[in-house]
């Protein structure tokens, strides 16, 4: 980071405590039909080690535009055959991963939500 960046983040409001609402999805019958939800998270930039919050798809927004956070939007999979929908849930954790490294941590079960 260069001195006037780090001059103008002291000088900014950004410094204020951030209070993070985290949210665990409602799937409606809409989404069902669909058959995916879009689910978003959000980690503190400076500390891969830090807690991942899934917040909602309208919060998101708010904590992408802090630089202390890190923010993923995900595609996660909701019907079709049990392994196929593994297989895509996996594969959207794997992309995702390159924002939020452990996010696959925050989320084991591949089949969280799933309707066959």
């Amino acid at each position: 980071m260069n001195i006037d960046r780090y001059k103008e983040l002291l000088n900014s409001n950004d410094f204020n405590e951030v209070s993070i609402s985290p949210q665990i999805p409602f799937v409606t019958k809409n989404q069902y039909k669909r058959g995916y939800i879009e689910r978003s998270f959000i980690q503190k930039s400076n500390d891969t080690s830090s807690n991942i919050f899934e917040v909602s798809n309208d919060d998101v927004g708010s904590y992408s535009q802090n630089p202390f956070y890190i923010s993923v939007t995900l595609d996660w999979r909701l019907i079709g055959d049990p392994i196929d929908v593994k297989k895509s849930n996996s594969e959207s954790l794997r992309i995702a991963s390159k924002t939020i490294p452990k996010i696959a941590l925050y989320l084991p079960n591949l089949l969280q939500f799933h309707k066959k």
